[in-house]
């Protein structure tokens, strides 16, 4: 059996969402790396092709995928066990110094067309869709279905115990989406209450 590549590009930008949302961000770096699938027999439960199963769908992950998978199943598995919902940062320093690393995978129903996709952040924790931040990403090449990179989010812009959209866009289409919940200490509080000496002599 033949296998097939599906280009996978890991890039880091140094766009406007670097300097917004991830300042802790170094240069741009920008790495081709193919994953290797071998194509199940039909009829298998994880026959379907990955890109095919996932389709507008991103995925957050607990770690860095490996690079290379003996099988598309193998893929799917991988996907599904590491798949994540909420992330936990990875420096904390009071309520207003927060990091928080995204590792994520993307699929989409078509090959890109183009080189570039747009990354937007969207707050949903109200049941309101507030825009937050966006940056454009850019591919090793057209038309591939899956891309994978990783991205940091920091305070101020954003908060923990607060619910994210998180979208491409290709070309002002919408072309997978995923939300997350992004966990931390937060602000501490004493349950002290100190009064001024004005506050005292009202009581």
């Amino acid at each position: 059996m033949s296998h097939r590549n599906v280009q996978n590009a890991r890039l880091a930008s140094n766009g406007r969402l670097a300097q917004k949302v991830a300042r802790v961000w170094g240069p741009s770096v920008v790495l081709g790396l193919c994953l290797g699938f071998a194509t199940l027999t039909p009829g298998s439960a994880q026959g379907a092709k990955p890109e095919d199963l996932f389709k507008g769908k991103i995925f957050i992950t607990k770690n860095r995928l490996p690079d290379r998978f003996p099988s598309s199943g193998a893929f799917v598995s991988a996907i599904q066990s590491k798949k994540i919902d909420k992330v936990w940062p990875v420096e904390e320093k009071g309520p207003d110094q927060g990091i928080w690393k995204l590792e994520y995978i993307a699929f989409f129903a078509q090959p890109l067309d183009d080189n570039e996709i747009q990354l937007k952040f969207f707050d949903i924790t109200g049941g309101e869709r507030k825009f937050v931040a966006a940056d454009p990403q850019y591919t090793t090449g057209k038309g591939m279905r899956v891309f994978g990179s990783n991205i940091e989010l920091a305070k101020p812009d954003f908060d923990v115990n607060k619910h994210y959209m998180m979208t491409m866009y290709s070309r002002g289409r919408a072309i997978a989406t995923t939300s997350f919940w992004l966990r931390g200490k937060g602000a501490n509080y004493s349950g002290k209450v100190e009064f001024s000496d004005d506050d005292t002599r009202k009581k």
